[in-house]
């Protein structure tokens, strides 16, 4: 003979609702903290023609360096572009309002050089570091001593390439270098990431002008710089 241990259906449904209310009094189970899941970053990308990619034929504008490395990170980056053609390092007040248009960015790059570079005095590198200074202490101030900073050294030139400035060309590859080399140290000084893409790009990929990259040159700045950016994450 078999018997049956089935409760009756009203039983069954005391119990249901018992189960419910203690999970409801006790809440979500939540991750341990050291295992919290990465936020998405947001982070405000400020820079010259090469972060804005007006250079770039319309057909290659979605390889653009910006849009590739938030497409390539997985839905973990949103990287707004605030890219300007011409914009020397001299533009604090860009900066500032820039930042101050951005009040949910949670971190901040700043790619910025290339354009200071056609300066052939002695003072080209310290008046590019003051800047950058500038810009540093000012998101520290607004939006914390924490805030979240990666320094870009601007890339390479191909002088064979140049138009106006080919006259000047060695200066301006002695320029970058040297950039590359302050940004490194005014980085370690402000306790902001670093990475240089001095040196990256062959070229083939400067072929146009000798300064703005074509879409693969792009493709190589969005890989070097996504390990950089998406170290932005959880920073704050």
């Amino acid at each position: 003979m078999r018997i049956s241990l089935l409760m009756p259906a009203h039983n069954r449904s005391i119990i249901a609702a018992l189960a419910f209310l203690m999970l409801a009094i006790s809440g979500p189970v939540c991750p341990a903290s050291g295992n919290a899941p990465k936020q998405n970053a947001v982070i405000l990308v400020f820079g010259d023609s090469l972060t804005a990619g007006n250079m770039l034929p319309a057909a290659d504008r979605e390889r653009l360096w910006v849009r590739r490395a938030a497409r390539n990170s997985d839905g973990r980056l949103t990287l707004i572009n605030e890219g300007k053609g011409g914009r020397p390092t001299g533009s604090v007040a860009d900066f500032k309002a820039a930042l101050a248009r951005h009040p949910g960015a949670t971190a901040l790059a700043i790619m910025l050089g290339t354009n200071d570079s056609r300066d052939t005095s002695a003072q080209c590198v310290a008046k590019a570091t003051a800047n950058i200074t500038a810009m540093i202490e000012h998101a520290r101030a607004v939006r914390g001593a924490d805030f979240s900073i990666l320094l870009i050294a601007p890339p390479n030139i191909n002088k064979d390439a140049l138009g106006p400035s080919k006259p000047i060309a060695s200066e301006r590859e002695a320029n970058l270098r040297n950039l590359a080399a302050a940004y490194r140290a005014l980085a370690e000084k402000h306790n902001t990431r670093f990475a240089t893409l001095h040196g990256i790009l062959p070229p083939e990929t400067l072929a146009k002008d000798g300064v703005h990259p074509d879409a693969r040159g792009n493709d190589l700045i969005a890989a070097a710089l996504l390990p950089d950016l998406l170290k932005l994450q959880n920073t704050r």
